[in-house]
């Protein structure tokens, strides 16, 4: 499952959870390209903390997105619980020259921070 969190000009919280799909991944994918159209630069928030599986195949089936907008890619957030942090950001980092970081469910916060930096208190 996916879902969208928090929406702000070029910048997006998603969180995706349960057993993560070939269509919910999909659905990530069109709120990224859709940010991707309207800014030069985006910044992605991404909770995969409840996340129970996911299929790494599927990033791969969706090469072309990344070769077309890894540009538009400035800073990455993933909240994780560790488990798959480093599948995740070793094959992100592949695809961009982004600021890539990862942060532990107790400090969403200040993944928020890192990503919203406009955001008031």
């Amino acid at each position: 499952m996916q879902q969208v969190i928090y929406h702000e000009q070029n910048n997006l919280e998603m969180a995706i959870s349960g057993k993560v799909s070939k269509e919910d991944f999909i659905q990530v994918i069109h709120q990224w390209e859709s940010l991707c159209q309207m800014y030069p630069k985006i910044n992605i928030l991404l909770d995969a903390a409840d996340t129970k599986s996911f299929d790494f195949k599927i990033l791969w089936d969706e090469y072309d997105f990344y070769k077309k907008y890894k540009t538009h890619l400035d800073r990455f957030a993933l909240v994780t619980d560790g488990k798959t942090e480093k599948m995740i950001m070793s094959q992100l980092d592949k695809f961009s020259d982004a600021d890539f970081k990862t942060f532990p469910v107790a400090d969403v916060e200040d993944a928020r921070k890192w990503i919203f930096r406009s955001r008031l208190p």
